[in-house]
């Protein structure tokens, strides 16, 4: 069956939270104590409409998850970037891959949950499709990717696995049949892979795993547009986030490749992890599927616009 759903999600802290107490602490640590001036409707995220945008970023989640469950995958490919979580300014790959055996990570809201300190989850990486996976992308299609066998967290920070890697697998996978193949994209740190790099490598996983008769699932973890802690830090840039999801929906997303061509600041930042979104609409596109972009939610107090889709094929809707 080969690769037959893509979902993109974002995984931003506030994701996670239930109470307009944790929104606001949040966003006083990302930005109000940092100075940075608000915008106006910021102010708005409070009461029942804070409420109201818990309710839909958790049906977002729930539908992700019935979407999920019901393709039932045996391998799970996750794009995300890291956040000087494993990597320090002495190496930044562009481009890595995981060859470890399981990859542990705190879970979001796990310190809130667990009175002995963050919870954790524990994924089983898929070795030998990995391994297989990173040949054919090196020597077949051109990618030049570093690998690691052994993931070592900088000082102070969270446990494990980047939290793009860990979030969206915390509600998403819950049972040992699925194996997972993590890649890192460079979502962050300048100069960074192209937006046409991104997408062209999912294009090539697709093309690669094409004949794999296993259920494959492809998911972009990030943005969409934010900077936390940056100068924009609570600003949320509404016209490019629905552009963005609206060349995803209507399956153009070669039209991303213009992203992160030019200067801006509203591309630096959290807004660079859409690069993991485009890479799974290149995969997808590749099937012949369109993304159904089930939400969007300008939530500012966790500093970041929400983005919920996934792209189904035909082929899958049949089996």
């Amino acid at each position: 069956m080969s690769l037959g759903l893509g979902i993109g999600v974002s995984h931003a802290p506030g994701m996670y939270m239930k109470t307009e107490e944790q929104w606001d602490r949040l966003w006083h640590i990302l930005s109000v104590d940092r100075g940075i001036p608000q915008p106006a409707a910021v102010y708005e995220e409070k009461g029942e409409h804070l409420q109201e945008m818990i309710r839909r970023i958790d049906a977002g989640h729930t539908e992700l998850k019935r979407v999920y469950d019901e393709y039932d995958p045996e391998i799970l490919i996750i794009i995300g970037g890291d956040q000087v979580e494993e990597f320090d300014r002495s190496n930044v790959p562009q481009l890595m891959m995981y060859l470890g055996e399981e990859a542990v990570g705190s879970i979001p809201g796990g310190q809130m949950r667990s009175a002995e300190g963050d919870a954790t989850m524990t994924m089983s990486v898929d070795v030998d499709f990995s391994q297989w996976l990173l040949t054919k992308l090196v020597k077949q299609e051109g990618f030049d990717i570093s690998f690691s066998r052994e993931l070592k967290n900088l000082p102070g920070r969270r446990k494990g696995i980047p939290h793009a890697f860990i979030n969206p697998a915390s509600y998403l996978l819950d049972t040992e049949r699925t194996k997972v193949c993590l890649i890192f994209e460079n979502t962050y740190d300048p100069p960074s892979l192209t937006a046409k790099r991104c997408y062209e490598l999912g294009k090539a996983i697709a093309r690669l795993v094409k004949n794999d008769p296993r259920r494959i699932t492809i998911l972009g973890s990030g943005g969409l547009s934010h900077d936390p802690g940056g100068k924009r830090s609570g600003w949320v840039d509404v016209p490019l986030d629905k552009w963005f999801l609206d060349q995803l929906a209507t399956g153009n997303g070669r039209a991303t490749e213009a992203m992160y061509t030019f200067n801006s600041d509203t591309m630096v930042g959290g807004t660079g992890e859409n690069r993991a979104w485009i890479t799974v609409a290149g995969a997808m596109e590749e099937m012949g599927s369109n993304a159904t972009v089930l939400d969007y939610v300008e939530a500012r107090k966790t500093v970041t616009g929400l983005g919920f889709a996934y792209w189904p094929t035909q082929e899958a809707a049949r089996a």
